[in-house]
């Protein structure tokens, strides 16, 4: 799978578990928990970089990755630091950390897969 589209996924997923999450606390418990927002917020920058990294441009390329690779080692960290539970948050955090590595993963195969493709082009 191309990195961009997966970037694309990735994206839309943030987007959702962010909401999710900021719409279940104010349904849970009345009141609106802003922090819930910051995976969406990510999403939608991830997905404002999709033509960056469809168009082959490395600066933006390895900007989604560091990204990725803080986000979810952050996240990793607070879901640890806090314990896995069963509740909602636990297993938003735990979708996000997972989705993190995946995407990342596919990322750098993917531009590992670019190189060695631009490098059987030049040996030609």
């Amino acid at each position: 799978m191309p990195p961009h589209i997966v970037n694309i996924c990735y994206s839309l997923l943030h987007i959702g578990l962010g909401l999710f999450g900021f719409l279940g606390r104010y349904m849970e418990r009345g009141d609106f928990q802003y922090t819930a927002l910051i995976p969406s917020a990510l999403g939608l920058l991830l997905l404002s970089m999709t033509g960056g990294i469809k168009n082959d441009n490395k600066l933006i390329a390895h900007l989604i990755v560091v990204l990725t690779l803080l986000w979810g080692g952050m996240i990793t960290y607070v879901l640890f630091k806090n314990g896995l539970a069963s509740n909602r948050v636990s297993i938003i955090f735990l979708t996000i950390a997972l989705s993190s590595f995946v995407a990342m993963a596919i990322y750098v195969k993917g531009f590992i897969d670019k190189k060695k493709q631009k490098r059987a082009t030049a040996d030609q």
